[in-house]
Parts: structure tokens; C-alpha cells; sequence
């Protein structure tokens, strides 16, 4: 009788972080990838860099929108010196 157990190992995982940067953490500092694994790694850094630069966008848009908020403004809009 055998017992076989399949049993996955992230080599490398990619997060986005609290500065909106892409962080890649591998395993060892020198890995090396198959063509499928390189492709596979290179297409999640693509996601989360996409990720990171609209949670960036909407970061700023929210700044921008409370700090219009915070200044005192006339009924037409216009901010008051």
C-alpha cells in the first residue's frame, strides 16, 4: 500500500503593499523558473502592478475629495481665502 500526497509550494508570491508597491518574495534569491512558471509569475506581477497603480488613483481621488471637503466654501463653490 502507498500513500501519495501531491503538496504545493509557493516559490514565489507577489502582494501589493502599504505604499502601493508591488512586492515579490521568492523562496531564494536565485530561483529559476520554467517557461510556464516565468510566464505565470511575470502575468501576476502584471496583475498586481495594474492593482496597485488604481488603488494608487482612487487613494488620491479620495485625498483630493476630502481636502476639497475640509475648505470653507462659498455657496457657488468657490473656495473662500
Amino acid at each position: 500500500m502507498a500513500i501519495r500526497e501531491q503538496i504545493t509550494v509557493d516559490i514565489a508570491t507577489v502582494a501589493i503593499n502599504d505604499e502601493y508597491r508591488v512586492d515579490l518574495v521568492q523562496l531564494s534569491v536565485v530561483q529559476d523558473y520554467s517557461p510556464e512558471q516565468a510566464r505565470a509569475l511575470a502575468d501576476e506581477l502584471r496583475q498586481a502592478a495594474d492593482l496597485a497603480e488604481q488603488a494608487l488613483r482612487d487613494d488620491e481621488a479620495e485625498r483630493f475629495a476630502r481636502m476639497r471637503a475640509a475648505t470653507p466654501r462659498t455657496i457657488s463653490g468657490e473656495a473662500v481665502l
